[in-house]
């Protein structure tokens, strides 16, 4: 759609769509029209403003300096939760939850007219469609974008069991419930840390090799967790954890481009992206039958290691990658 129509359209839909579903469901009594409509709301949200539509969008309006507007707007959504989070904290405590459903609401709505407004992806070369099974097919010939999704479904699996078996696994393992609670939102936190110094490192070691020191990062942070019954442990998960999971996030948007090249890089976005969800969706129901098998959460999160560092060693390079 991005890729067709522009980001312009994309944005407005998003402000539409979302702004309407939350009012309704903030004002519902029924639970089913809650349901459907904060489903709608929150789908359309992540559909049309998240990084696989941010991402692209910032390759096309800076196509001189891609990789460091892929870097601007993945250091900018670090601190989404660090704003969002206490707020819709304080606003449930105190005016309930269906005036910060509304707040929450009008916010989404406001932040998807100004991209809408600020910013224009439509162009006269832009193609009247797109044939996304087509050009998946043609992308798909290279060697670098198979490897490119097949890590990024290992690694949505390993990143989908590991943020949800966090908590869990350092209670197991003897930490207060409050103490792994804010470790795992120190984690969050230090997602920044991968983040802020992207730009020196792909300078230093290449996209690629950057891709490989997160997944790396990821791994050592996933074997830590899984023994993190102690403060030292649960901090070294939280801080190299969060330092390879903040750093993937930008280093795919700007792999994805040098994969798949700028012109269809929203339609290219959008199936990496649905291969890591798709696989990421599989992975707590597996480890969950591992964590049956064996009666260990640790297992499953030693497990979710090994898939990080097989997305580390399956990725390869594309034979060209654009400058940007």
């Amino acid at each position: 759609m991005r890729d067709r129509l522009g980001s312009r359209f994309v944005f407005s839909l998003g402000a539409v769509v979302s702004v309407v579903a939350f009012l309704v469901a903030s004002s519902t009594g029924s639970q089913a029209v809650f349901a459907i409509a904060s489903g709608v709301g929150g789908g359309m949200v992540l559909a049309l403003g998240f990084y696989h539509v941010t991402q692209a969008v910032a390759v096309r309006v800076s196509p001189d300096a891609s990789t460091k507007a892929i870097a601007v707007v993945t250091v900018w959504g670090a601190f989404s939760s660090v704003v969002y989070l206490p707020l819709s904290a304080w606003l449930v405590e105190n005016h309930g939850w269906r005036v910060a459903l509304t707040v929450l609401a009008i916010s989404a709505g406001v932040s998807f007219l100004a991209a809408a407004v600020g910013m224009s992806t439509r162009t006269e070369s832009m193609p009247l469609s797109v044939d996304l099974v087509a050009g998946m097919r043609e992308a798909l010939k290279t060697r670098a974008a198979r490897s490119f999704l097949l890590s990024q479904a290992v690694m949505g699996m390993a990143m989908t069991v590991i943020t949800a078996y966090q908590v869990p696994v350092m209670t197991e393992a003897g930490l207060p419930l409050a103490t792994a609670s804010a470790w795992a939102g120190f984690r969050g936190f230090s997602q920044l840390f991968g983040r802020l110094p992207l730009m020196p490192m792909v300078r230093r070691f290449g996209v690629v090799g950057s891709i490989r020191i997160s997944y790396v990062a990821v791994w050592l942070g996933a074997v830590a967790l899984a023994f993190a019954g102690t403060p030292l442990l649960a901090g070294t998960f939280a801080v190299v954890a969060g330092f390879g999971i903040g750093a993937i996030s930008p280093l795919i948007g700007i792999h994805s481009r040098d994969v798949f090249g700028s012109q269809s890089l929203g339609m290219a976005m959008g199936v990496v992206n649905l291969m890591f969800q798709v696989a990421g969706a599989a992975g707590p129901p597996l480890a969950g039958v591992l964590v049956q098998q064996t009666g260990s959460r640790s297992v499953a999160v030693l497990a979710a290691s090994f898939l990080a560092l097989l997305a580390c060693l399956s990725i390869s390079s594309p034979e060209r990658s654009p400058s940007g």
